[in-house]
């Protein structure tokens, strides 16, 4: 049976480097992939998500999304300064006004 729906399916490689993090995948940039890496290292290498070989730091797939799926759930829970509500005016303006 055909589907109506075009889903847009990503290819997602076996493994990459940091320097060469694809675009379609979280964080989305090699820059801020490299922080997270730095942050959640030792989470990661307990799932087998990233290895070193030489001087670069190799990303695997399936230990990736094992990581990702597992904090994905968590992100409601993330306390960030800009979401607090005493930060509301700043972006939406105060009380009445258009911003």
């Amino acid at each position: 049976m055909k589907s109506n729906v075009d889903l847009d399916i990503v290819k997602v490689p076996h493994d990459w480097t940091v320097a060469t993090w694809p675009k379609e995948i979280y964080p989305y940039q090699a820059e801020r992939a490299r922080l997270l890496i730095r942050k959640h290292q030792k989470e990661l290498m307990k799932l087998k998500a990233i290895t070193r070989i030489g001087r670069d730091i190799v990303v695997i797939a399936s230990g990736w999304f094992r990581w990702y799926e597992a904090n994905i759930r968590r992100v409601d829970e993330f306390d960030v300064a800009a979401n607090r509500p005493e930060h509301a005016a700043k972006r939406f303006g105060r009380a009445g006004e258009v911003a």
